[in-house]
């Protein structure tokens, strides 16, 4: 993702020597010009690289495959280790919840046609998850909520949740997975769908829900 920019970062260095090479020659014109070129790509890297680091975050949607499992354990009364294994790279967090349901959402990018004929994709980024007592009516009232990635770069979800120019470009949307019960050695399965997350149980060959990596 940050190979063309590489690029361009390299073109702004050479350019930049040339143009100085060009300046002790006495060919003040020639000079101007190849440092105008290089402050132009100067300004493009510096633009675009905190958008590039911010959509590093995210990862290729494709329309039901599976990006996640949770797995709980009860550490207490109304309290349970979930383990979230990011699927394929198999990369886990840890968190303690306390309650009966629980819940994950993710945001999804889409790209205007303009854009997605330049090879852009729609993504994905898991980015809550959030547990609640069960049987608790009205959304997320009195629940409790944790934050999966770590803000980078320049939000570009947010940007074209707000501004109308980004708007034109990106086609953001929230993706939800219903509310779910928690309960002791249990593991389910979190799959992409056009407008939401299928979230399923999910049970080894015996017939019990596995652990994680089982």
């Amino acid at each position: 993702m940050y190979a063309p920019l590489l690029v361009v970062a390299g073109f702004a260095v050479v350019t930049t020597l040339i143009a100085w090479s060009r300046w002790l020659a006495g060919r003040r014109w020639a000079a101007a010009g190849n440092l105008l070129l290089a402050l132009l790509a100067t300004a493009l890297v510096t633009m675009a690289w905190p958008v590039l680091q911010h959509l590093s975050s995210y990862q290729p949607a494709v329309r039901g495959q599976a990006v996640a499992e949770v797995f709980f354990e009860r550490v207490g009364a109304g309290r349970f280790r979930a383990t979230l294994t990011r699927l394929p790279s198999g990369r886990m967090q840890v968190f303690e919840l306390a309650g009966g349901e629980w819940r994950i959402e993710a945001r999804a990018l889409g790209w205007s046609p303009r854009a997605a004929a330049l090879g852009l994709r729609p993504r994905y980024r898991l980015e809550r998850l959030s547990a609640r007592p069960a049987g608790t009516a009205g959304g997320t009232a009195g629940a409790v909520t944790f934050v999966l990635e770590e803000p980078r770069g320049r939000d570009v979800w947010l940007l074209a949740s707000t501004a109308s120019d980004w708007s034109r470009i990106v086609q953001p949307s929230m993706l939800e997975g219903t509310w779910q019960p928690m309960d002791h050695v249990v593991r389910f399965e979190v799959r992409l769908e056009d407008a939401a997350l299928a979230v399923r149980p999910r049970s080894s060959p015996d017939g019990d829900a596995g652990a994680p990596g089982r």
